[in-house]
């Protein structure tokens, strides 16, 4: 099945992959006539109702029957990573820098991974990482308060009290009128399915937003690392308890879908139990598809990342900055591409 609002003609042909590719999303629907204090069912049409009721519903469907996951789970994926991670700092040197990788280390090369117009220390950021960093710092503020004034002013004061954006915004400030304008008419078609797609959270769910994770692997010479975009619910042992949204602001569906499995993987690192649920949401289309996430997710993951860890340890010693940006994983490494 499909993700649900997804982009037709020529705005989604250049997400088009094969089924076997890009295997849909396991969609979560809510059932009609549910009993007193379960997932409520929409009363009105998918077109006539904010798509983020939907996400909401599909994210509390069968919360009662939350899966149980076997205690040994963690503990079995990271002995996996740990074996590939020794590998590698094997082949690297014991005098090697730590490497710090992110979501991007499953889909690019060895010591290729970093983006040149994301990497840091540069002067200037690309307009897509630009508009990426806009597009999350607005949709902290409509999970935190539901509303946004002005994009662009809304979100350029978020960069502005952020002292690891202060560069960015700056740069933003220096573009010709024309640029600006351009970005700003952008940030305003995210702002609108942002509004649409993003559910109002109740407190006790404890959203969280720019939820940072890191794991270190042989002995802190190898961390994996990444940030859920927004975490709620509370981990308990031994129970799928928590639930996670991913945002992309573009680039392929597979990808972002791969790497927000990554980040349950972390979170099962973290915590010794996966996440229950999450959800994807594509800003820049109105896109979204929420599932399960199942142990045959997160071995998956692994098996991708000891692929990846062996062919760096192929490729020899890499400097750490030369993957990922070093240890700033921020949004150049979330699930945006």
């Amino acid at each position: 099945m499909r993700p649900r609002g997804a982009a037709t003609g020529a705005a989604a042909s250049a997400d088009v992959t094969t089924r076997e590719q890009n295997p849909p999303m396991v969609l979560v629907k809510p059932r009609r006539g549910a009993s007193p204090g379960s997932c409520p069912t929409p009363e009105t049409s998918p077109s006539s109702a904010p798509a983020r009721d939907e996400v909401l519903a599909l994210l509390r469907n069968g919360s009662g029957r939350r899966p149980r996951f076997d205690p040994g789970l963690a503990g079995g994926l990271r002995a996996w990573l740990e074996d590939a991670a020794g590998e590698l700092v094997a082949a690297r040197g014991e005098d090697a820098p730590p490497l710090f990788l992110g979501p991007r280390l499953l889909w690019t090369g060895s010591a290729a991974a970093a983006d040149p117009q994301t990497t840091a220390g540069a002067d200037t950021s690309s307009i897509e990482l630009v508009l990426s960093c806009l597009v999350r710092a607005l949709f902290r503020q409509v999970v935190t308060v539901g509303h946004v004034g002005d994009p662009l002013s809304d979100a350029m004061a978020a960069l502005q009290v952020d002292p690891a954006r202060a560069g960015m915004a700056a740069q933003i400030e220096r573009m010709s009128d024309a640029t600006r304008d351009a970005l700003s008419a952008a940030l305003d078609v995210h702002a609108a399915n942002l509004l649409h797609l993003t559910p109002r959270f109740a407190p006790r769910w404890l959203p969280r937003t720019h939820d940072r994770v890191a794991i270190p692997l042989a002995g802190g010479r190898v961390v994996l690392g990444g940030v859920f975009d927004l975490l709620v619910g509370a981990p308990v042992p031994g129970m799928a308890t928590l639930c996670a949204l991913g945002l992309t602001t573009g680039g392929r569906w597979a990808q972002a879908r791969t790497a927000l499995h990554y980040l349950a993987l972390l979170e099962t690192l973290r915590s010794g139990t996966p996440p229950f649920r999450v959800a994807l949401l594509h800003s820049a289309i109105g896109r979204y598809g929420v599932e399960d996430v199942l142990e045959e997710h997160l071995r998956a993951v692994v098996s991708h990342v000891v692929a990846q860890l062996a062919g760096l340890a192929g490729d020899g010693p890499a400097p750490a900055a030369a993957l990922l940006g070093g240890g700033d994983w921020d949004d150049r490494s979330r699930i945006s591409a």
